[in-house]
């Protein structure tokens, strides 16, 4: 009796935490979408206002120093006013941080 109440609450619980994982793998892409939203609109909004160059003009500058490297994409951060490029060299990845009022590379991953 009591090891049949045990199997029974293990498989509760079990299925418990299969659902809060399920929660979380539907919930995730969400919250990610919503980030890159904002990410873009406050980017949208500060090349607007002057205080940073679009990300077309950012790459104009930054990619053909990259040469033989895969453009893989870029992440602005508002706070800091830097847009984050990212490149495949081969299996290694290479991040490069531009200042995204002036377009100057500030630092690269080596």
């Amino acid at each position: 009796m009591i090891v049949r109440f045990a199997m029974g609450a293990l498989g509760a619980l079990r299925n418990t935490v299969l659902v809060l994982a399920c929660t979380v793998c539907v919930l995730a892409p969400v919250h990610a979408a919503k980030a890159d939203s904002d990410e873009q609109a406050a980017a949208r909004s500060n090349v607007k206002r002057g205080g940073a160059m679009s990300i077309r003009d950012i790459e104009g500058i930054v990619l053909p120093k990259m040469r033989g490297m895969n453009y893989v994409g870029f992440t602005y951060h508002p706070v800091e006013n830097v847009y984050l490029l990212r490149f495949m060299d081969g299996p290694k990845v290479v991040d490069v941080e531009v200042d995204a009022k002036t377009g100057k590379i500030l630092w690269r991953s080596k």
